[in-house]
């Protein structure tokens, strides 16, 4: 497994009946907030954030790829003025079912201007792109030209025809998610024990608190806000449970690129 830290149950409350792996138990904590991840509590609610700048010369487009490292990010533009994108987060922990993999395209279809310049990069599952346009020459005089008006912008998700059904469902949860887990959390029960993980986009490790109470495991994370273009930063919460804490080890943890993964031991009766 990755690098862990702990979090050692302190309460034993009367023995509770479960967990039932059906669903894990898992619970928003309060009322659903975000629109692809029930565990945020605050900030923009959607997986994709675009926005035209004050002058109107900038794009700058949020994208999140919980679990995408550096180095697996790639985005570039090509000759039909199209900025294609995309990641692959691999299988972290052994327990990871399969990877997933995210691609898309936008582009401008106002017809006057060109992607002048590109610069992107992600950190902590967050690809963040930053667009310049420029007028095209036969449009410099043209004064119906979108140089004083916001971006139109096309945005467009890969979709085979075989798996047109798959693909919708996945965009309800993310729209440039094209492969893997389309939740943003899972659980299961494992050898010796359980394990859950949960998408943060953009929190680090050391914005991840985990602990027991009542017999549920408690999380939370916040991630700052990294951008001066970006409305706010987000906040995570949730729990799920319950167990019998005189049953569960130590809760090994780790956060790595926007994914907080769990291992509770089961240890038995004592």
């Amino acid at each position: 497994m990755a690098s862990s830290s702990s979090t050692s149950p302190t309460q034993s409350p009367p023995k509770p009946e479960g967990p039932y792996f059906s669903d894990f138990g898992i619970t928003d904590s309060g009322g659903l907030y975000a629109t692809n991840n029930p565990f945020q509590r605050s900030g923009p609610i959607d997986a994709v954030e675009r926005i035209a700048l004050a002058n109107h010369d900038k794009l700058y487009m949020r994208v999140d790829m919980p679990g995408v490292p550096k180095e697996n990010m790639h985005y570039s533009l090509d000759a039909d003025n199209n900025v294609f994108f995309g990641g692959l987060a691999p299988k972290e922990w052994g327990h990871d079912d399969q990877e997933r993999e995210y691609g898309g395209f936008i582009g401008l279809r106002c017809g006057c201007c060109r992607v002048k310049k590109l610069h992107g990069s992600i950190s902590n599952g967050v690809l963040r792109m930053t667009m310049s346009k420029k007028k095209l020459k036969n449009m410099k005089n043209n004064n119906t030209c979108c140089t004083h008006g916001p971006h139109h912008v096309d945005t467009s998700m890969p979709q085979s025809d075989e798996d047109f059904a798959e693909g919708r469902l996945r965009a309800a949860c993310h729209p440039f998610q094209t492969r893997g887990p389309k939740e943003s959390y899972g659980a299961k029960e494992v050898k010796d024990g359980f394990f859950v993980w949960v998408d943060m986009a953009g929190v680090t490790k050391d914005k991840v608190s985990v602990g027991v109470e009542n017999g549920h495991v408690l999380f939370s994370g916040e991630a700052g806000k990294e951008s001066n273009h970006e409305e706010s930063g987000r906040t995570y919460k949730g729990r799920f449970g319950p167990f019998d804490v005189k049953k569960i080890g130590d809760i090994k943890t780790d956060v790595k690129n926007g994914v907080l993964r769990m291992f509770i031991p089961a240890i038995g009766e004592e």
